[in-house]
Order: structure tokens, then sequence, then C-alpha cells
């Protein structure tokens, strides 16, 4: 009997079995926010600094992390303003233990605010790129306060209530 074609299918339940253990929720409670989001990984990577002489005389970039934000409104007022904190990475050297203990994570050690201005439509959908420079990573996307057309604004009841994390698929090619 041959063993040769049963080691990728082991392979493959192993790694969706060890991603999924270590996975954090992509949905969002409507009743604690009144947006549905889904954010994914820019393909585009960042480019590097070349200055003129040899060839090995390359300076790297700030490191930057750039996203896809799809914000769905769930109410019928339109959205006109978003306040998000990414939650992430800095380039910083860091030793990260791998655990076996599902739920077990590494704390992010830094966040930026920024005011996305969005056209979102009441019911509707809108993406929107944006880049977040000396991040290596992301881990989170948090909503803290919406703002509509008709001036109104809603705020997050609590840090968290609102956030998602960025899918595990990056796209690296596209034409």
């Amino acid at each position: 009997m041959k063993y040769t074609g049963i080691l990728p299918l082991a392979i493959v339940f192993a790694t969706t079995s060890a991603l999924g253990q270590y996975t954090l929720s992509t949905r969002i409670d409507p009743a604690q926010c009144p947006v549905g989001m889904e954010v994914t990984h820019n393909g585009r990577f960042v480019e590097r600094n070349a200055k003129s002489g040899p060839a090995d005389d390359v300076v790297p970039s700030t490191p930057e992390q750039r996203i896809n934000l799809k914000m769905t409104n769930l109410l019928p007022h339109d959205i006109v303003n978003a306040e998000i904190t990414a939650r992430g990475f800095s380039h910083n050297w860091r030793l990260v233990l791998v655990s076996l203990t599902p739920g077990a994570q590494e704390t992010p050690d830094l966040a930026k605010t920024v005011d996305v201005a969005l056209d979102v439509k009441g019911n509707s959908s809108a993406s929107r790129e944006l880049s977040f420079a000396n991040f290596s990573a992301i881990r989170t996307i948090e909503v803290n306060s919406v703002t509509y057309a008709d001036g109104s604004t809603w705020h997050a009841s609590s840090p968290g209530a609102c956030s998602v994390a960025p899918s595990l698929f990056m796209l690296v090619g596209a034409q």
C-alpha cells in the first residue's frame, strides 16, 4: 500500500485545524454595532527605496499595511464618516512563542486611530482602501464612532464592541 497520497491530505487537515484555533471572529453583534465590516489585505506590497549606486545599496522603506475596508450600513440612515482604530504589531523585533493553548494570543503593541470619510447609503455597503504606516501586521479594526448625514452620531459602548480581524487570506497578484 502506498502512503504518498495520504501525506498532502494530512497536511491540509492539520493546517486548517491549527488555523481555526487561532482566528478572531469576523462577525459583529448587530445589537452592539450599527455596521458590518469586512477587512481584507491589499495585494500591493510596499516598495523599497533604492539609492543611486550599486545594486546592493537598497534602503527599506517604512513598513506599511494596506487594507481594504468594506463597511455595510445596517440602518436606513446614510453614513458620512467613521472613526476607526487599527490595533496590531510594530516593526520592532520580538519573540513570539508558539503556544498550543487555544485562544493564546500575542498582545498588539501599536494602535492608530483615523477618521475615514465614507459615503455609505442606508442599508448598503461601501469600500475604502486604507494604509497604516509602521505596522508589520494588523490584528483588529475597531469602529469607535459613526457620523450620519443628518449630523447624529453613534459611539461604541465599550472598546472592542465593534471590531473585526482582517481575513487570513492575502491576494498577492492580480491583473
